[in-house]
């Protein structure tokens, strides 16, 4: 009871939901409809859960708050949030291998590879060596590229297999989700950079190497890329 109190309390606690929503969208621009991107969309949605569930963590950045409330450790406690992460990680997955889930064991791979070693595992695994090991702008690129802006592009493709999407449709997806992933991450190191863990920690964030000025300029360039990449397709009005 307990444990599945704290699973709700990660997955329901708020937030924008924007990677489930690039799965859906994505989905009804390639076919029509959002309905087949549904499980995909929880999917993603609780695979991001679990990892702030673990990014909030002691051992990881020790955030107390989380989307206006308690975090899960703080709430619950570090082994119930532990497990609560983990719970969520393995049901993200399950809900993938469900009887009709469309493009089921292309969504799983895409999935279990974003939320692992080829994406937030090792993102997060940079983020924790940069405390010792200092990292240039490249770096911090590839690092959030990872930790960041994998599960974005997940997001997306999850979309583009739930429709059956064609190769150059892939790689649109991708494409687009990419650069909102770090689009995305500029805007949220604007917003905590009085205040934010990676600034209490004294990570590299895009203002280590940015004005901000500057990293307002890059987030409208790659928001203009991502608009560019989409004009004239018939349905793209809202990732526009």
């Amino acid at each position: 009871k307990t444990l599945c109190s704290a699973m709700r309390y990660a997955v329901l606690g708020g937030g924008k939901r924007i990677r489930g929503v690039l799965a859906l969208e994505f989905c009804r621009l390639f076919c029509g409809t959002s309905e087949p991107a549904v499980p995909h969309a929880v999917a993603v949605e609780l695979m991001h859960a679990a990892s702030l569930v673990h990014d909030d963590m002691p051992e990881m950045d020790n955030d107390a708050m989380r989307r206006g409330k308690l975090s899960c450790h703080k709430q619950f406690g570090v082994h119930t949030a532990l497990l609560t992460g983990d719970s969520l990680i393995c049901l993200s997955l399950g809900v993938l291998a469900e009887p009709g889930v469309s493009g089921a064991l292309r969504a799983l791979s895409l999935l279990a590879d974003a939320g692992g070693v080829g994406g937030i595992g090792s993102g997060q695994m940079m983020d924790i060596a940069s405390e010792t090991e200092p990292i240039d702008y490249n770096g911090l690129l590839r690092l959030q590229r990872l930790k960041t802006g994998r599960l974005m592009r997940c997001a997306a493709l999850l979309g583009a297999a739930a429709a059956g999407a064609d190769e150059a449709q892939t790689a649109l997806a991708a494409e687009y989700a990419e650069r909102v992933g770090l689009a995305f991450q500029i805007e949220d190191d604007l917003l905590d950079r009085n205040g934010g863990s990676d600034t209490r920690r004294g990570l590299a964030t895009f203002l280590t190497f940015l004005t901000p000025e500057a990293a307002r300029a890059e987030a409208r360039r790659l928001t203009d890329e991502t608009i560019a990449l989409l004009s004239g397709i018939p349905g793209s009005e809202f990732l526009c």
